[in-house]
């Protein structure tokens, strides 16, 4: 029998043989491919489907499975597994400071399927890595919040694309069924029957927040899981709109962290505005000059102080004691609280006695509850909206475009095509999509009509605009200049360089640096200190009133009182709390700005400390477009070198196989060559390339001399060697050429006394010529080093003391990347989040690592302000507060009802001093520096006349001389634009022709 209302199961074997699921296990039939949890749900298997949907249990229903108790344990450990960590990542409404963050702490150590955490208390987010075969993401929220009293809401990456969908009839939309590429249809936000959920491919509909409702509602929304690469949204759009004429896009959700942040300023400013407008009056009545005797003043007094107790209440306690008793801290709110309760009580005591006829010397003092109340809230708005403002200012999310212009098919003229508004979701692969003069680019893509310059600050942190052509690229979030552009989409919304950075920028805000954990500790200490200062404060002035000033009880107690009151409310904790994470936000949100990303802003503090520097050669300190000036072909096989090169070196990515292979190609444009097909071809790193003719089986490499042991001269060239069948069949000599502002950085390096090394997998002779360019003595170079070697050059440097950074561009760096205390991987393309480096350079310019190191010394300087600040206004603020030098000055005293300005009055300073850094322009000096050297060291400085504006990449201009045969305008990308267009925009003095290797 299964069971129902009237039949309860009495074993676990009763459950499992039913159909029916524990609580937090998986789903036993494997066959189906089901992956959902079933937290509180049961479950039945559809066998023509192979689906499983789900049902919420009836509340008599759940308490058969609570009701089981070991049982119901034992099964949970039977089917539990092996552990399975996931991460978790959750926002958290409520927070305020360091102190709340004790007390969060405290209860996730205690739950064993935790294994890591980190909390970001400015965007109050928590991140944790949790075993879900032991927990469920649900069971954990609810146990933090029944432990802390804060909400937790789970942020969700969805994994692949989503499209989310307002239905007014959502069961003829479930009836249409799916088109392919559609994994999963739901509806999250409707109170479903069971069969409401159409799972496709094992969809786990758990894993969907239930708290996305951002006022939209909750009978309407279809979420739908599909595959980018097989049905683009807005076909799904369509398909669905024939079955639903009144369909429509979901309003787009806010980022979590921001939602939060915006909910609870709006929360706090509702307190705030509700305590004001019943404390205004309270004070009017009390410091007005009228009769105080009039007892009808206090019962408005009472009646409106009341009220603001009640919201003081709602806002303080609960979180107060549920951490005071679950996790044993003493939080700032509890001192409020119990400051806040004690003026009121006293002021209910004052005011009973005045009723009785036996009024206290001081009169009902109603005005101190509710004033310190008011200011106490007024701080907490402050506080909450300086942390709102400060998580949206490093936000990369709000540069995405809302709205696309597609492209119509078979416009008739491909420049200036028909097109129409579309929203920026509904792009899909193989869309063309026009960029209007003066608007926002609204994701990748590689243009393919027209020409322009694009500001891409926003993305690079170069202010100059970039030139843009036919075949060059654009990134999302960057702004189109005067030019109208047709250009091919090669990324989605959720994939493209804004959602990346913004993504990587976001998970790196979690890890705390060092220092953070210093104010951590004293933020835990801070409460109950200031708890026993308060309690010393209260005896030492009641001993004093009484018996030194011979007053009477009350007199003395209220007095004591006063003091007391004002000492643990005038001292605050959140300056502290916030010293260090908010300095960190704002310096990795400004760095990211100006093109440095922090992928662990921990690096953000080391940084500082650096020693010494070794720079990779190839691609880093050189322009990394390597040329060739002469080739060697001897042997019996000489006449087969070429062909099989182009087919050994087609896909190699390594700068010197691509600078032969371009050199190749040249060369059979002019003279076709027999292309000899390779087989059984693998990439040596560091050292080189092999395979095997397919026809003549004779084995093939191409590398480094040394490594196929070849005796060649050592020249200033870096070399390239070719074996076939072990004999020496060819040699090609490649010159790099040094970055024109290397040199300049370096000697700004050394000014600042770090050392600096350069290390290169090329020979002594060319590694040589590029250090004696750029000033990097002898002693601290070195040749041939393969990636191994690499590693140990910065393992050998890395003595006590000092601190090394490693700056490559990617090629076999990964290791020395790794083992550097400090890793730097200078980008070569818009995906940073493939690099192992601790800190990615969005561009090939060096000075970025002078930026990267002051923004570094800025923050920590910072950092350092804000803990002399916070300890000399929480030292001065507890002397005035506890009356120590009224003796000398008897109006030193901060009086109880002003005590509460003390959140607002220490934490407006470390926030202003952290938004500071958003108000320099970092690394003006330096571009300065770099545009007037690259104007002096300008070659042919009669062939072409240049603006400042064209040399706003270095990389590109760099690799334009050193390749282009053709040098008839400014490109600053790596795309030609079209010469009629660019005779236009841009100003040509002259043709000029030369060979590749004239330079």
């Amino acid at each position: 029998m299964t069971p129902n209302r009237l039949q309860r199961p009495k074993s676990q074997d009763d459950i499992l043989s039913h159909g029916w699921s524990s609580t937090s296990s998986t789903c036993p039939d494997k066959q189906h491919g089901c992956n959902v949890d079933h937290e509180g749900a049961s479950h039945k298997h559809h066998q023509s489907s192979g689906t499983c949907c789900l049902r919420s249990l009836d509340p008599d229903e759940s308490s058969w499975l609570n009701d089981l108790g070991e049982i119901t344990d034992l099964s949970r450990d039977v089917e539990r597994g092996p552990p399975n960590f996931e991460r978790v990542v959750l926002s958290i409404d409520g927070l305020q400071c360091g102190c709340c963050e004790g007390g969060i702490s405290r209860t996730i150590d205690r739950i064993s399927a935790i294994r890591n955490h980190q909390l970001n208390v400015v965007l109050a987010r928590l991140e944790l890595e949790l075993d879900t075969n032991h927990l469920s993401v649900t069971d954990v929220i609810r146990r933090l919040k029944s432990k802390t009293g804060y909400t937790f809401v789970e942020q969700v990456a969805p994994a692949g694309q989503i499209l989310e969908l307002v239905t007014s009839a959502p069961t003829t939309i479930q009836d249409a069924g799916t088109p392919f590429g559609v994994t999963c249809m739901e509806f999250p936000f409707q109170e479903q029957p069971w069969h409401a959920s159409l799972t496709l491919g094992g969809c786990n509909s758990t894993t969907l927040s239930g708290d996305e409702t951002c006022q939209r509602s909750r009978s309407t929304i279809l979420r739908v899981h599909y595959v980018a690469e097989d049905i683009g949204a807005r076909d799904i759009f369509e398909y669905y709109q024939k079955f639903d004429e009144s369909l429509r896009l979901a309003a787009p959700a806010a980022h979590p962290s921001l939602a939060m942040g915006a909910r609870q300023t709006n929360q706090a400013s509702k307190y705030f505005v509700a305590a004001l407008s019943c404390t205004l009056p309270v004070v009017v009545l009390a410091w007005a000059p009228v009769n105080h005797t009039n007892i009808s003043y206090s019962h408005v007094s009472l009646a409106l102080a009341t009220v603001v107790q009640v919201i003081a209440f709602k806002e303080f306690v609960p979180t107060a004691l549920r951490s005071l008793w679950h996790a044993h801290v003493f939080e700032m709110d509890f001192l409020i609280a119990l400051s806040s309760g004690l003026a009121y009580a006293f002021s209910v005591i004052s005011y009973a006695l005045q009723i009785m006829g036996r009024p206290l010397e001081t009169g009902c003092f109603f005005e101190t509850s509710t004033l310190l109340v008011t200011l106490i809230l007024l701080g907490r708005v402050i506080n909450e909206f300086a942390r709102y403002r400060a998580a949206k200012s490093v936000s990369f999310r709000s540069l995405q475009a809302d709205d696309a212009l597609l492209v119509l098919p078979n416009s008739p003229n491909p420049a200036d095509p028909r097109t129409r508004t579309i929203d920026a979701r509904l792009l899909q692969y193989g869309d063309h999509f026009k960029i209007a003069p003066h608007t926002r680019i609204v994701t990748d893509g590689i243009i393919l009509f027209g020409g322009s310059e694009v500001d891409e600050s926003m993305i690079t942190g170069e202010s100059i605009p970039v030139a843009k052509g036919v075949h060059s690229k654009v990134f999302a979030g960057t702004m189109n200049g005067g030019g109208a552009l047709v250009a091919k989409l090669t990324a989605l919304t959720h994939e493209n360089s804004v959602h990346k950075i913004a993504a990587l920028v976001e998970n790196a805000e979690l890890t705390k640096p060092r220092t953070q954990a210093l104010a951590d500790r004293i933020a835990g200490w801070f409460v109950p200190a200031i708890a026993t200062i308060g309690t010393f404060v209260f005896l030492g002035w009641l001993i004093y009133e009484r018996y030194d000033m011979k007053g009477s009880w009350r007199v003395a107690i209220v007095r004591a009182l006063t003091f007391a009151i004002a000492t643990l409310v005038v001292s605050c904790p959140c300056a502290i709390g916030l010293a260090v994470p908010m300095v960190i936000l704002i310096a990795g949100g400004v760095a990211a700005r100006f093109g440095v990303i922090f992928r662990d802003p921990q690096k953000l503090e080391v940084a500082r400390n650096v020693t010494d520097i070794v720079f990779d050669k190839t691609g880093t300190l050189t322009c990394g477009v390597l040329t060739v000036v002469s080739e060697d072909l001897q042997g019996v096989h000489a006449g087969k070198v070429k062909g099989t090169l182009l087919s050994l070196l087609q896909n190699v990515q390594h700068p010197v196989a691509i600078g032969v292979l371009r050199h190749l190609e040249r060369e059979a444009s002019l003279d076709p060559i027999e292309v000899i097909p390779i087989v059984n071809m693998s990439s040596i790193s560091g050292s080189g390339i092999r395979g095997t003719c397919a026809q003549s089986k004779l084995e093939v490499h191409a590398g480094h001399p040394d490594w196929l042991d070849v005796a060649v001269d050592d020249t200033r060239c870096t070399l390239m060697c070719v074996t076939i069948d072990g004999e020496l069949s060819a040699t090609f000599k490649l010159k790099d050429r040094a970055r024109h502002t290397a040199a300049v950085v370096i000697e700004k390096l050394h000014e600042r006394g770090i050392h600096t090394h350069m290390i290169s997998g090329d020979g002594q002779g060319a590694v040589d010529d590029i250090a004696h360019t750029l000033g990097i003595t002898k002693p601290n170079t070195k040749a041939r080093c393969t990636p191994e070697g690499k590693m140990n050059y910065v393992k050998d440097l890395q003595q006590p003391g000092k601190i090394v950074m490693f700056v490559g561009d990617g090629t076999n760096d990964s290791v020395a990347l790794k083992q550097a205390d400090v890793g730097v991987h200078i980008n070569q393309s818009s995906d940073v989040a493939k690099s192992a480096a601790d800190i990615v350079l969005m561009t090939t310019r060096l000075h970025d690592i002078l930026i990267l190191l002051d923004i570094s010394r800025a923050a920590y300087r910072r950092i350092i302000v804000n803990f002399i600040w916070a300890a000399m206004y929480n030292l001065a603020a507890v002397l005035l507060a506890s009356g120590v030098l009224t003796k000398a000055m008897k109006s030193a005293r901060i009086s109880p009802e002003y005590a509460g300005l003390g959140e607002l009055v220490s934490v407006l300073p470390v926030v202003l001093i952290a938004f500071q850094m958003r108000w320099v322009n970092w690394g003006k000096r330096y571009r300065d520096i770099e545009y007037d050297y690259l104007r002096v060291d300008e070659p042919m400085q009669q062939s072409v006349v240049r603006t400042r504006s064209q040399y706003s990449s270095e990389a590109a201009e760099e690799k334009r001389w050193m390749c282009s045969p053709m040098r008839r305008l400014r490109r600053v990308d790596s795309a030609m634009v079209e010469p009629k267009q660019a005779s236009k925009q841009f100003k040509v003095v002259r043709d000029i022709s030369s060979s590749e290797g004239s330079l």
